[in-house]
């Protein structure tokens, strides 16, 4: 697998499939680039794919940056001025959208277009927010979710991973939970502490008005980790947003409704490129 060399001289590990109109594939917390391995490959018939594992995840250096969004929005910048990537469609699935909003302020003429995947604007939710993360979950939550991810990782994601996926997925494809949670297990406490920890202190309400990009919202229609209201809000406050919703989809659309998902992407993708713009160069 290719890398990337980032200025605190961490190694940004990343998989580059196909030829044409680059795409670039960011994933969520606490899994890595593989979690896009078969999205990437059929996107990558019609297109250049770029699929990142994050720093301090399983599969990338940790470097000496701090681990928290600013730095992954850092990273993601500093990897499409390296590779010279314009007209990209950059996809950010859950806290991968987080890090594509803290990039967006340094690399936004290489992105002309952006899909969000299944994110709040903010987790936390709070007396004038009940958009954050299902359940109410609210700064008084954050400091048990953080010990209890330090005390027993892999309990933790026993109990975090099936609420990624719908019911119905649950009971009918039971290996895909089961190959997610040992995937996820497979991270590193401690950095994914620091990381829960900064992505709860986050709001990116106001920043998205900024955002000049197409961006196309996508929410699982049966989604446990984020009410409908999220995803809508999102599609409201950015100015060229349109959002979608996955029928029987959670919060792993991808997995989860996988032609769906990639017939919305292939039509957002084919509407919104600037054809006279190409897909980078190789370090």
């Amino acid at each position: 697998m290719p890398t990337c060399m980032l200025k605190d001289g961490a190694e940004l590990a990343y998989a580059d499939q196909g030829a044409g109109p680059p795409i670039l594939l960011v994933h969520g917390w606490a899994v890595h680039g593989g979690f896009f391995s078969d999205l990437a490959t059929r996107l990558s018939e019609n297109h250049r794919v770029l699929t990142l594992t994050l720093r301090g995840h399983d599969g990338a250096d940790l470097g000496q940056a701090p681990l928290t969004i600013d730095t992954l929005g850092e990273d993601v910048a500093q990897f499409l001025d390296a590779l010279d990537l314009k007209g990209v469609t950059a996809l950010g699935w859950s806290m991968g959208a987080m890090a594509l909003w803290a990039a967006w302020p340094r690399v936004g003429e290489r992105i002309d277009g952006i899909v969000i995947e299944e994110m709040s604007p903010r987790l936390l939710n709070d007396s004038a927010w009940d958009c954050g993360l299902a359940g109410g979950y609210s700064e008084s939550d954050v400091a048990g979710t953080l010990s209890e991810i330090k005390a027993d990782w892999p309990a933790y994601v026993a109990r975090f991973a099936p609420r990624m996926f719908a019911p119905d997925v649950r009971r009918e494809r039971p290996e895909l939970i089961e190959w997610s949670a040992r995937e996820m297990s497979r991270a590193d406490p401690a950095a994914m502490a620091s990381l829960w920890a900064s992505m709860s202190a986050q709001d990116f309400r106001a920043a998205l008005s900024a955002i000049s990009a197409p961006m196309l919202v996508i929410h699982g229609a049966d989604s446990l980790v984020y009410p409908d209201g999220a995803t809508e809000f999102v599609a409201r406050a950015a100015p060229r947003a349109q959002r979608i919703v996955i029928e029987g989809a959670g919060h792993v659309p991808h997995l989860e409704a996988p032609d769906a998902f990639l017939n919305h992407i292939t039509h957002f993708v084919r509407n919104t490129r600037r054809t006279n713009l190409t897909g980078g160069v190789n370090p």
